[in-house]
């Protein structure tokens, strides 16, 4: 009878006209089955600054241990190996080996020791924009050299500054890089990265003039990324109320039409698995609304909080990635 019963609902389905379902619902699944996981190794941060995680290993952490088939990667975490060509080669053969895309590399120009900045590309002054362009450069030969699509920059700049000057100075830096990077087919994102690029309808008017395909934008959920005014770093204060906030649902929402990648940051979770300070189904929802394909990326920065201070409740590296990975297949 059930069997019967089966058959007769599927010979049903099958006599309905296509116009039964609306055509967005095809889309919209389309999009969904287009969005996968990747992992980013700053994730691990703790451990890297403490010199306990070697990238090499990440490949085969993604793929035996989280079943994850995209990698992101940070500038500071190959700890200097990145002028090490060999070193390269080895990691681009093992992420081709265990079949891994690799991703973007997180570009950050800074001492962690002193938290002291290098130049900006969005500086005022020509020869500290010519020196970040030329750092970057070699970011750039670097995600060719394992396969990455793209490198994440920032645009810092001091936040009282004329905003159409620091377009105008972030603009000319970034096509300089375009330039030497599009031969390679290596995209340059900006994130909102706190600061200026925490006006999400300001980092929408760069990404309008500049009007490249290799440009975009890595939208990131963390408050911090959308505050505005935000001083000093501190791991410790991230999650602080801020003095200018962006509201990011809304941030986050206006970069996913010009968006490489996705950063689904987390820091703490309650018991019922949900992170504290992002509303996981709503941004979900977000991005399964807009027109991306691609991999939505685990960063989990609850374990370099609790090292530099933070007052929360952490989980370690593991759970947390975890922790989130569970997040987005839960919501996604």
């Amino acid at each position: 009878m059930k069997k019967n019963r089966r058959k007769f609902i599927k010979n049903s389905l099958n006599l309905l006209p296509l116009t039964f379902f609306p055509l967005e619902s095809f889309s919209y699944l389309k999009r969904k089955n287009k969005l996968k996981i990747a992992l980013q190794v700053y994730s691990f941060a703790s451990q890297i600054v403490q010199r306990k995680f070697d990238i090499l290993d990440f490949p085969d952490l993604l793929r035996n241990t989280y079943n994850i088939s995209g990698a992101e990667y940070w500038s500071i975490g190959f700890l200097g190996k990145e002028n090490e060509n060999n070193y390269l080669l080895d990691l681009k053969k093992k992420s081709d080996d265990l079949g891994i895309d690799n991703l973007i590399i997180l570009v950050d120009n800074i001492d962690l020791l002193t938290m002291e900045n290098g130049p900006s590309l969005a500086s005022s002054n020509k020869n500290d924009r010519n020196n970040a362009i030329n750092f970057h450069k070699k970011w750039i030969d670097i995600a060719k050299k394992i396969d990455c699509h793209s490198i994440r920059i920032n645009l810092r700049s001091e936040e009282d500054a004329d905003i159409n000057k620091i377009l105008d100075n972030s603009s000319e830096s970034i096509l300089k890089l375009i330039e030497y990077s599009k031969n390679d087919n290596v995209s340059i994102v900006v994130e909102n990265h706190g600061g200026i690029t925490g006006d999400a309808d300001w980092l929408v008017s760069l990404m309008k003039n500049i009007n490249s395909q290799y440009i975009g934008t890595l939208p990131d959920f963390g408050d911090y990324n959308f505050c505005i005014k935000r001083g000093s770093l501190d791991f410790g204060n991230l999650t602080n109320n801020c003095e200018n906030q962006y509201d990011k649902y809304e941030g986050v929402k206006k970069l996913m039409p010009y968006a490489k990648g996705v950063s689904a940051k987390s820091h703490e979770f309650d018991n019922s698995g949900e992170e504290l300070y992002t509303d996981f189904s709503k941004m979900m929802n977000i991005i399964k609304n807009s027109s991306y394909e691609g991999y939505i990326t685990v960063e989990y920065e609850g374990a370099m909080m609790n090292m530099f201070g933070g007052k929360g409740n952490y989980l370690n590296p593991d759970e947390g990635v975890k922790a989130t990975q569970n997040l987005i297949k839960k919501h996604i």
